[in-house]
């Protein structure tokens, strides 16, 4: 799979990491759990999406936060994220990633889309409770700062700036 993605710049990398340790710290599950996760927003996914070669809109300088969404993620499990609030340029720039790089995944589609800031994945129902009082222990700011755009491969781990 291959995909798109905002990346934060340092603080708000560091922010979102330290909500992934928060979870880590109270034994829950956690992307930071993992040296190779990095706090991201997926713009689009698939499995043969090209590297964009620019954009004709401007790559958004903040991210707005929302909710704590839950998605599926088995019986009796969700992944657990904060949702990204979808603003005129946000929507503007998903756009203009698609039509610069097309062949994803309909959920990654405009119209489809739920971006999102993930904490972890598989968390148990039972769980859900002790997680969220854990990301409150580590609040986030309202916005974040998007630090730019890359490519990630998955099948080779290749990570392209982009942006």
């Amino acid at each position: 799979m291959r995909s798109i993605e905002l990346v934060l710049d340092s603080d708000s990398d560091d922010a979102v990491r330290a909500a992934w340790q928060a979870l880590t710290a109270a034994d829950l599950p956690s992307l930071g759990r993992s040296g190779t996760n990095s706090p991201h927003v997926t713009l689009a996914a698939g499995d043969d999406l090209p590297v964009p070669e620019g954009f004709d809109v401007p790559v958004p300088t903040t991210l707005r936060l929302s909710g704590v969404l839950l998605f599926p993620a088995g019986p009796d499990r969700s992944v657990l994220v904060r949702a990204v609030v979808v603003d005129a340029a946000l929507a503007a720039f998903h756009a203009t990633v698609h039509r610069g790089a097309p062949g994803a995944v309909e959920t990654s589609l405009p119209g489809a889309w739920s971006p999102h800031i993930t904490f972890a994945r598989r968390v148990r129902d039972v769980d859900l409770p002790a997680a969220v009082a854990a990301l409150r222990s580590a609040p986030l700011p309202e916005t974040l700062a998007v630090g730019g755009v890359r490519h990630w491969d998955g099948e080779t781990k290749t990570v392209t700036p982009v942006a």
